[in-house]
């Protein structure tokens, strides 16, 4: 089975400095797998060159598949419902399960007609992680979503994203 990710020699630099220098990498498909780091190491760098926010110095990046990305600031229109938002990602993604993404976030208890600004910190990030998934992507990446949530929350959403992983052709959990 090919890897979901691979990278070679993967650089970028600013200026006169590297963000991220000589990173080879191959993150197998259907494994769930942590950058862990001090700030500053590179893993945000990374994550924007995987999907392609930055271009690389040097070095490559191969995808196998599609990638979906959240950043740590889940950028969400504070002013839309939960519902407008979904609407939003199906009409932006191409093979977006509205079903799926409107069933994962009733069995959370994320109110559809709620706007997005009045939602607890968890529920934001569930219909950030929601609308990624969604979209039914061969990589899922998330750049410190939970951050700002306390240790109990951090895990209910991590616990319902290994639930809710999607069901790919023919059958097979990623």
């Amino acid at each position: 089975m090919r890897p979901a990710l691979e990278t070679d020699g993967l650089g970028v630099r600013y200026r006169r400095s590297w963000a991220l220098r000589d990173c080879s990498l191959s993150i197998p498909a259907g494994r769930v797998v942590a950058l862990v780091g001090p700030n500053g190491a590179g893993k945000t760098t990374l994550m924007h060159a995987v999907v392609g926010m930055l271009k690389p110095t040097c070095g490559s990046v191969v995808v196998h598949g599609e990638a979906a990305f959240v950043a740590q600031d889940r950028p969400l229109s504070e002013r839309f419902t939960v519902a407008e938002m979904l609407t939003f990602g199906r009409q932006v993604n191409s093979g977006f399960d509205d079903g799926a993404a409107r069933d994962r976030l009733g069995r959370l208890g994320v109110p559809l007609d709620r706007k997005v600004g009045v939602l607890s910190g968890g529920q934001r990030a569930q219909v950030a992680i929601t609308l990624a998934m969604a979209r039914r992507t061969d990589l899922l990446m998330l750049d410190e979503p939970l951050a700002n949530l306390d240790p109990l929350a951090r895990h209910d959403v991590m616990r319902s994203i290994m639930v809710d992983q999607p069901v790919r052709a023919g059958g097979n959990r990623p």
